[in-house]
């Protein structure tokens, strides 16, 4: 099965890229609602409950299909038999992880001295299955460029979660509305996936391409040391420092991470599959690469400059005076995040060029680099942890990763490394020219505090773009096919 080039690349791109975030924007305001809903008809207990469960269940869900599905999108030609052999193995994979984690249900109602822990255990086990089912109908859709139905699916699925829960909740289930939610929304996406890709698999063969397992492997070992050092500053901190801090890092984590990757997660989607067709071809694979990540640092990351410089002003918006404590730990998470927006689509060059045993080598040195840095910075609580990662990030991070980029190619450090280094230099014009703005201004509210440091940003940012022939040329060049594409 071959995924040939489409004729009219840049229009797919664009109408992709459009549709993708679209549905992401549709999925976030289904999240939001279901949090104002359940709220209302549900108990906090209930929400703790299955929350204890979650973290289990995520780490075993990284081995649902043991990173098969993105090999399916990955590859230039594959064949119905070799489909056939992931379809198999994923299978067997999330029938594993869910009977794991089903007979991790006794054990973690134990540990919590709640029996109530063991259903919940148990329920959360069936959207393993029936996602590693949908794996390959799933991969095939995105393998095809079919970005629309797989958007449809994604707002129809989350839809449908949310109403059986919402009425579960009502109907008096209490937290098992929370375990039904995912299951129903797995299933629902389980069948709009099959019902379009059309795609029916043979006899059970489990004898995978080693090429294709030796990808899905060294991706899923990256996922697993990502997974280790996105989570252990919690812990940490938790254990050390207290559920208080805890609870103000992580209202600042999520805070400024949930936007940012409610903007790579769809890109990505729709990145992958495109680069991977052209993976042959250097010099287009790193013109387009270069320019999305132009646009998309131009985007980001003057806004979390903006954001980063008006901590206390953002804080007291939208939480109230009361989470002042988040602020300074807001302002060093914006800090690390401002070249995160970038780095975090190198995956997109690991995947696109079949280097997943490189990524994972990134993956353990970032993992242990960033845990290296929480246990320094835990001397100082939330917010040191918060510098800690921040300041390692740029010393022992963004280099190595600029040289493994270059290493791999067609990306070059210096296309890594300018692209970042230009709103970076942008960003500490914008704040000290802020600095030097009139406090009877900046402190008349902070409305609008924070919109005069967006608009400085955002200024100089694009200043600075024009003057840079590399950023200027993306700008325009990309401006230029928006308009001829959307005719």
């Amino acid at each position: 099965m071959n995924a040939n080039l489409p004729p009219q690349f840049g229009r797919v791109a664009l109408r992709g890229g459009l549709v993708t975030i679209g549905a992401q924007g549709f999925k976030m305001a289904i999240q939001f609602l279901s949090v104002i809903v359940l709220a209302r008809l549900l108990v906090p207990e209930d929400f703790g409950l299955v929350a204890s469960v979650g973290p289990i269940v995520a780490f075993v869900g990284l081995l649902q299909n043991l990173g098969l599905q993105q090999a399916v999108v990955q590859r230039k030609d594959i064949s119905n038999q070799q489909l056939n052999q992931v379809f198999w193995i994923s299978a067997l994979v999330g029938l594993g992880s869910a009977v794991v984690v089903a007979g991790l249900a006794p054990a973690i109602a134990a540990f919590y001295g709640d029996q109530r822990m063991s259903g919940i255990t148990l329920g959360s086990a069936l959207p393993l299955l029936l996602g590693s089912l949908a794996a390959v109908p799933l991969a095939l859709m995105n393998r095809h460029l079919q970005f629309g139905q797989l958007a449809l699916n994604d707002v129809i699925s989350a839809a449908a979660g949310l109403l059986a829960a919402a009425i579960a909740a009502y109907a008096g289930l209490g937290y098992w509305s929370l375990v039904i939610g995912p299951a129903v929304s797995a299933a629902i996406a389980l069948a709009a996936a099959w019902r379009v890709a059309r795609w029916t698999p043979l006899r059970p063969d489990l004898k995978v391409d080693a090429d294709i397992l030796s990808f899905g492997a060294n991706l899923t070992g990256f996922n697993l040391a990502n997974f280790f050092s996105r989570n252990l500053d919690n812990i940490l901190i938790g254990k050390y420092s207290g559920a208080i801090e805890l609870g103000y890092y992580d209202r600042a984590y999520k805070l400024l991470l949930f936007p940012l990757q409610n903007i790579n997660q769809p890109l990505t989607r729709v990145m992958v599959p495109l680069l991977s067709r052209i993976h042959d071809d250097k010099a287009r694979f790193r013109d387009i690469y270069v320019r999305t990540n132009w646009m998309l640092a131009a985007v980001t990351m003057p806004g979390i400059a903006a954001l980063t410089l008006t901590s206390n002003q953002i804080v007291g918006l939208l939480f109230g005076a009361g989470w002042a404590p988040v602020a300074p730990i807001f302002a060093w998470l914006g800090i690390a995040s401002l070249v995160q927006s970038v780095s975090s689509t190198t995956g997109w060059i690991f995947i696109c060029q079949g280097k997943t045993k490189t990524m994972f080598h990134w993956g353990i040195y970032s993992s242990l680099t960033t845990v290296a840095a929480f246990v320094v910075g835990l001397h100082w609580g939330a917010v040191g942890v918060a510098a800690a990662y921040a300041i390692s990030g740029y010393v022992l991070r963004v280099p190595v990763l600029a040289l493994l980029v270059h290493r791999v190619g067609p990306v070059t450090a210096a296309d890594f490394l300018l692209m970042q280094g230009l709103f970076i230099a942008s960003s500490l014009l914008a704040w000290f020219l802020y600095l030097w703005l009139p406090a009877s201004l900046t402190g008349q509210s902070d409305l609008l505090a924070v919109f005069l440091a967006l608009a400085l940003n955002y200024g100089i940012g694009l200043v600075f773009m024009l003057a840079v022939p590399q950023s200027r040329r993306a700008l325009f060049t990309t401006l230029s096919n928006a308009a001829r594409n959307i005719r």
